[in-house]
């Protein structure tokens, strides 16, 4: 039959319990401010009470109670909003992956400004125009203007190539990161089975898993699979099998188990089940026709580091031009738990030391998050400098054609009547098959990256051609000089131009095909009979044509922007929900502190009045 000595053991489970709730409140308190910290709270449960009646134990009028203790201390998680939250983090991490990258497009651009190719664009035409008025006098202006804005096409394009480089070094530095952080959630995931199995909660464990989990998230989309013992599987949001087709899609490799590969598991890894990621480092030609066509060497860095160590070199057969633009543009290849490149049809690995095609490389092409940002903004990039291209091949031959007077390019000016400098603009990297000049005066190949001006004129701007007729050597028919030919270069401004259609591999590939396709060089009675460029059907300035660049950037930064600032709406919106949940409340946890300090100076209030009554007891009665 209970009696005080048990009510010693009551009070003293409630000292104990008590004390616990205050070291949990404590600890809570001390990690307010605390990253990724979900607050805690201890599970109190009364102890078994006494027995149940039975033949030696007569009912009595109730059960009495044995105390308290403590079954658990649990942390205060909501598993959905952390999926909310991851969800939206990866979204939010592609669009300011892109905005990253987008604002350096706007700066290098420089619009509007006195110094962007719109304004030097209208300078080099208002020279002209100003060359045909006095066409003596300001030859070496035209000229000048011209260089000028032809160094600045140079200089942007240099620019954007470079800017590719650094998205292509921003997934290179988050490849790294990536594996970094997959090796701590690894070792966190085991630590914490294992704390488990042993019956604890490891709650601080835990939310160093969900923090680094959050921080992930950003980079790619991941998908957490909740398995026993608090153990997690982490796969990417598209984790469906590539198959032995291999698409190259981005989807995740099978594994040994015939299941897709996981990044993290829940069981101790090991390489045929557990992915990495590596990158890819540099893709060059090999054998290959002339279509780009053909075997390529692929040297990649396991998980990333790059040292000599962890350099691999694939030999990749059967490969286009254009599947050689994917490995460079996304760079990230599935490998195994030691950064060995993975297989898609079941293989595991890829070795090195034999031929592959490219439809075994396992490509990881992430839906969303930071890494996607970084791949896909090197398309808009590219975009704007096959703009760029198109402006300066389609301002070339439309010069060049008006100058020499031929609807048709020649290297040697054959097929005109004229002698002279035909061309005004030229390729400044065309190099014949010996490497040596083929002419100063070459225009095929044309493009931002090497439009410049005619060494010939800037040597000697006199000789640039603004008369109506020259002869065979290249003089002015003329006694006098009457400009009409500049005056044509200089009505280009507002001559629209079937610029979009200028395409190095498209249908309008030369000055030829921009001629003969729109049908816009003819003679102008205006000019005494120069033949002009007038206005085509659908067609746009060049300066208009630049113009929609500029907006198309605008544009699409702006979206990056927009949906930067929707998306911290809603991750805000969605990590309070989760401190409202799993978040400290100093006023909450000084309450509870109140609460508990109370019950634990009543127990050992409890324990000092039974004290006293065993003294009456043992000591009192011999009195």
């Amino acid at each position: 039959m209970p009696g005080l000595f048990s009510i010693f053991n009551t009070s003293k489970s409630g000292l104990f319990s008590q004390q616990t709730s205050l070291n949990v409140t404590s600890h809570n308190i001390a990690n307010a401010n605390t990253d990724g910290y979900s607050r805690q709270r201890a599970d109190l449960v009364t102890t078994s009470p006494y027995t149940m009646p039975s033949m030696n134990n007569a009912a009595s009028a109730g059960q009495l109670g044995t105390g308290v203790t403590v079954a658990s201390i649990d942390r205060i998680r909501d598993t959905f909003l952390d999926y909310q939250y991851r969800i939206e983090n990866g979204i939010n991490g592609l669009y300011t992956g892109r905005d990253k990258y987008l604002s350096q497009v706007e700066g290098i651009l420089n619009e509007p400004t006195d110094t962007g190719i719109s304004d030097l664009m209208g300078k080099f035409f208002d020279s002209w125009q100003d060359l045909n008025t006095s066409p003596s006098d300001n030859t070496t202006v035209v000229a000048q203007q011209a260089l000028q804005l032809t160094d600045n096409l140079n200089h942007t394009y240099s620019q954007l190539t470079d800017l590719v480089k650094d998205a292509q070094e921003g997934i290179s530095s988050d490849v790294l990161e990536i594996n970094q952080m997959l090796g701590q959630i690894t070792q966190l995931n085991q630590q914490i089975r294992d704390v488990s199995i042993s019956g604890n909660n490891p709650n601080d464990l835990m939310d160093k898993r969900d923090l680094l989990l959050d921080q992930l998230s950003e980079k790619f989309g991941i998908s957490v699979d909740q398995k026993s013992y608090d153990g997690i599987d982490v796969t990417t949001t598209n984790t469906s099998i590539l198959g032995s087709a291999g698409d190259n899609n981005g989807l995740a490799p099978i594994g040994a188990d015939g299941k897709p590969v996981n990044i993290v598991q829940s069981i101790k890894p090991d390489d045929a089940n557990v992915a990495t990621f590596s990158y890819i480092n540099a893709v060059t030609p090999d054998t290959v026709d002339e279509n780009g066509t053909g075997s390529y060497k692929v040297v990649y860095y396991k998980k990333g580091i790059q040292s000599d160590a962890n350099k691999v070199e694939l030999t990749i057969n059967d490969m286009t031009a254009e599947q050689a633009n994917d490995l460079l543009k996304y760079r990230v290849l599935w490998s195994d738990n030691n950064g060995n490149a993975y297989s898609v049809d079941g293989d595991n690995k890829i070795q090195g030391t034999s031929p592959t095609s490219f439809s075994q490389l396992a490509l990881f092409k992430p839906p969303t998050g930071e890494l996607n940002g970084y791949m896909s903004v090197q398309d808009d990039i590219e975009s704007y400098q096959v703009r760029l291209d198109k402006l300066a091949k389609s301002l070339a031959v439309s010069v060049n054609a008006i100058i020499s007077q031929n609807g048709k390019f020649t290297a040697d000016g054959s097929g005109s009547p004229e002698g002279g400098i035909n061309n005004f603009f030229v390729n400044g990297d065309y190099k014949d098959k010996s490497g040596a000049d083929y002419t100063a005066e070459y225009e095929d190949g044309i493009n931002a990256s090497n439009i410049t001006v005619n060494v010939k004129i800037m040597e000697d701007p006199s000789k640039i051609k603004t008369d109506t007729k020259y002869d065979s050597q290249g003089n002015a028919v003329a006694t006098g000089t009457d400009g009409q030919r500049a005056l044509a270069v200089a009505q280009l401004r507002d001559t629209l131009l079937d610029v979009q259609g200028m395409d190095e591999n498209g249908e309008i590939t030369s000055r030829e095909d921009f001629i003969d396709k729109t049908g816009i060089f003819k003679a102008d009675d205006t000019l005494d009979g120069v033949y002009t460029l007038t206005s085509t059907t659908g067609g746009s300035t060049l300066d208009g044509y630049f113009r929609g660049t500029i907006n198309t950037v605008g544009t699409q930064e702006q979206t990056a922007k927009n949906e930067i600032s929707t998306g911290a709406s809603r991750l805000a919106s969605y990590d309070e929900s989760r401190a409202s949940v799993s978040g400290v409340s100093i006023d909450e946890e000084m309450t509870n502190l109140i609460q508990f300090q109370h019950c634990y100076q009543a127990n050992a209030k409890m324990i000092s009045t039974v004290d006293e009554l065993l003294d009456v007891v043992i000591n009192g009665l011999k009195k």
